[in-house]
């Protein structure tokens, strides 16, 4: 296998493994969001199982933010890849059509 090749497949696994700590920071969120205020509502109404609810809802806050993060370090940022460097890249050249370009500059709306 071509090392370009090594590098694609590296690549494609950290975009598999950034999605998937997306999908499970969003579903640990969720999770937060349903059982942390119902616990705690439940709590003050002396329940026990409450506090079942909120230490499930603190654990599943900790997973979110565990998840939001080692999204953002698995990120994969658009680069491009090594390669020959072009000198020109940003020079601007003339066209390469001998009979020159329509332009519209100076045209205004309406008739003259």
């Amino acid at each position: 296998m071509s090392v370009h090749m090594r590098e694609l497949a590296a690549v494609r696994r950290r975009q598999g493994r950034f999605a998937a700590l997306v999908v499970a920071a969003a579903l640990t969120g969720v999770g937060t969001w349903l059982a942390l205020p119902f616990g705690v509502v439940l709590l003050t109404r002396g329940a026990v199982f409450g506090l079942a609810l909120v230490v499930a809802g603190v654990v599943l806050l900790a997973a979110c933010v565990v998840a939001i993060v080692g999204a953002s370090r698995a990120r994969v940022a658009p680069q491009s890849l090594p390669g020959k460097p072009n000198p020109a890249f940003d020079e601007p050249r003339p066209s390469a059509n001998p009979d020159g370009g329509f332009s519209t500059a100076g045209i205004g709306i309406g008739s003259h």
